[in-house]
């Protein structure tokens, strides 16, 4: 078998900055002594699109302290006098001279970093070797995977295959792949890109200069998983066996770890050094960011991710003069951009049960709650049923009513979002009878007073439910389907309590363990005399000083005893007799105003109280009047002593 040679070393070397010369212009640099070439928006764009023209520079991109970075193959002193004039002055200006031109580096569960054989027909023997990046999905929802566009031998190679682990280099095959074995059909090619559109060399400063290939999987067999392969299991050929997830999409950061998985070289480890920039792999432009990471031959297209978020796809690299590892890495937002919808899949962790646990019992319509990642939707399947859908909150809370039958419950969930499902979590409830709430009085009211008599005891409670009322009134009934319930009675003049306790007809015990007797209601109730009236004097009269009424007199119940009180203070009792009653006051009421109250009482039973308000005027009596002392006719003080009873007498 012989292999399309797609691939080439990759390497970064030390960020050396110099002091170049020449000027890019004045829109591109900040003004003072210290010039400062642009490190973003169309002035980075334009110094970038310069510098790449000089055959030698190789990439252009920058890092996270403000500096623009040149990787080129020639000394500083070999730079073209434009691309010499365009950095002059720059005080932000570092480069990193490589050995070589950097060039692409083409090598039953799918994880990104597996290894994979490209060729152009069903039955090829010869293509080229690559990495699958990560598991994808296409724009139908159908799985895919995507890798580096370069892969596909400008879409030449559309039929691919994965290979053995342990035939691959980073599973202990031979580093010429002499050990290479196909496993299994992976799937045809449906998009790729390497460079510009159509396949072209692409430009420096178009972000649509890219490296992608989204390959769709016809094998039924195969399973993508939303992971990537460290690569330490490869010996028991099963790569999914150790895997770090992929739970996001998004760009790289400069200056922070990043992890790249491939068939050649497997996990390895390094850190972003540029971002944003454009590099020409194989003389094609690739938009992406620069890494300090190992990576050889047959690595093309694998994952590039920082923690669990994919920034890109591997798409070639080189050394630099001193040796060190240097990779490309294509931006994976962008390239995804151009593939008409294709998607990276995404692990959605397990959804959790918190309450009640597995096996656990819940109330009859009780609440099934539990755990999954914010903004995923909660798919649940009850037996054989057909599944419905739960939504999850932005705190990961999700929650649904249980069955109102009582019995065992078998569930799965899994938790989506998009075409992305987690993995699915079974438990079983046991649907236990809901405690029967306790029943309520509506009338009487606690606490109320009821005049005359009270002829009805009535309540809410649970439809069907054995309601029992024990205290001063001992009944049972049944609620009615709406939830009311009432019991005639007969309560004249007197003090009440009366308790009221439902029970569920099909289980009708009073064991205080049984969870079908509700717990008791108490009521506490007096019935009492309607009010006596006041009759006389009239409310609303006004009388002057010494010319009150003497009497407090109305109607009432026969036999019942009537108090009076004036502006609070009981001014006497008396017996109705024939429907009437009087009090006699022990004298004149004093000048002010003049509240006056009374209540009638039967067996113990004491009414409301009646009111009246009158107002006595003060007299008006002038001056004069004789020194009373001397017992002649003095000199009077203006006033008259007071000939009226206080009203608290």
């Amino acid at each position: 078998m012989t292999w399309k040679k797609r691939l080439a070393y990759l390497a970064v070397g030390t960020l050396a900055t110099a002091g170049l010369t020449g000027a890019f212009g004045s829109a591109a640099f900040a003004e003072g002594d210290d010039r400062v070439a642009p490190t973003s928006g169309p002035e980075f764009t334009a110094l970038a699109q310069t510098l790449l023209d000089d055959a030698s520079v190789q990439a252009v991109a920058k890092d996270a302290s403000g500096n623009v970075v040149i990787y080129t193959t020639e000394a500083e002193s070999a730079l073209t006098a434009e691309a010499k004039a365009t950095v002059k002055g720059a005080t932000n200006i570092s480069y990193v001279q490589l050995a070589a031109p950097l060039e692409a580096y083409d090598a039953n569960d799918v994880v990104g970093g597996a290894g994979y054989f490209s060729g152009a027909t069903p039955d090829a023997t010869s293509g080229g070797l690559c990495s699958v990046g990560y598991a994808g999905w296409s724009p139908d929802g159908e799985p895919a995977v995507i890798s580096a566009g370069h892969c596909t031998g400008d879409n030449e190679l559309k039929y691919s295959w994965l290979t053995l682990p342990t035939g691959d280099p980073a599973g202990g095959g031979a580093e010429d792949n002499s050990n290479v074995q196909f496993t299994q059909p992976l799937g045809t090619l449906a998009f790729s890109q390497y460079g510009g559109p159509g396949n072209s060399n692409g430009a420096d400063g178009d972000v649509n200069s890219v490296d992608i290939a989204a390959i769709d999987v016809v094998n039924p067999d195969l399973d993508p998983l939303a992971e990537v392969t460290d690569w330490t299991t490869a010996a028991s050929e099963d790569l999914s066996a150790s895997t770090v997830p992929v739970r996001a999409v998004g760009e790289a950061v400069a200056d922070a770890p990043i992890t790249k998985s491939g068939r050649t070289t497997g996990s390895t480890n390094g850190t972003v050094v540029v971002i944003d920039g454009w590099a020409k792999v194989s003389n094609r432009y690739v938009y992406g960011f620069g890494s300090l990471l190992l990576s050889k031959e047959g690595d093309s297209g694998g994952s590039m991710i920082q923690g669990d978020t994919a920034v890109g796809v591997l798409s070639g690299g080189g050394e630099t003069a001193d040796g060190q590892p240097f990779v490309w890495g294509a931006n994976l937002e962008a390239g995804l951009a151009l593939t008409g919808g294709y998607t990276v899949a995404l692990y959605i962790d397990t959804p959790t049960l918190t309450a009640p646990g597995d096996g656990g019992d819940v109330y009859s319509g009780g609440s099934i709650q539990g755990k999954a990642p914010a903004g995923t939707t909660l798919v649940v399947t009850q037996g054989s049923s057909d599944p419905f859908t739960v939504p999850v909150n932005g705190s990961g809370d999700w929650a649904f009513n249980a069955p109102g039958a009582e019995g065992t419950y078998d569930y799965t969930i899994r938790a989506e979002k998009g075409f992305d499902s987690s993995a699915a979590t079974d438990f079983t409830v046991n649907v236990v009878p809901t405690p029967i709430a306790a029943p309520t009085f509506t009338s009487p009211a606690n606490g109320s007073r009821v005049e005359t008599e009270v002829t009805t005891l009535s309540g809410k409670g649970e439809p069907g439910a054995s309601l029992e009322l024990t205290g001063d009134v001992e009944a049972t009934t049944t609620v009615g389907e709406d939830g009311a319930w009432s019991v005639d009675v007969e309560l004249g003049y007197g003090k009440y309590t009366v308790t009221a306790v439902q029970t569920r007809q099909s289980e009708a015990t009073r064991a205080s363990a049984d969870p079908n007797v509700s717990d008791p209601t108490t009521v506490k109730f007096d019935v009492v005399p309607v009010a006596p009236k006041i009759t006389d004097p009239k409310s609303g009269s006004s009388f002057t000083e010494g010319e009150g009424p003497t009497t407090i007199s109305g109607t009432g119940i026969d036999g019942a005893t009537v108090e009076v009180w004036l502006n609070g203070a009981s001014a006497g009792k008396a017996t109705v007799k024939d429907g009437k009653w009087s009090v006699t006051l022990g004298g004149q009421i004093a000048a002010g105003a003049i509240t006056i109250e009374a209540t009638q009482s039967i067996e113990g039973a004491v009414s409301n109280k009646a009111d009246s308000s009158i107002t006595i005027v003060a007299a008006n009596n002038g001056g004069g009047g004789g020194n009373g002392g001397n017992g002649g006719s003095g000199t009077g003080s203006g006033e008259l002593a007071s000939t009226g009873a206080d009203a608290t007498l």
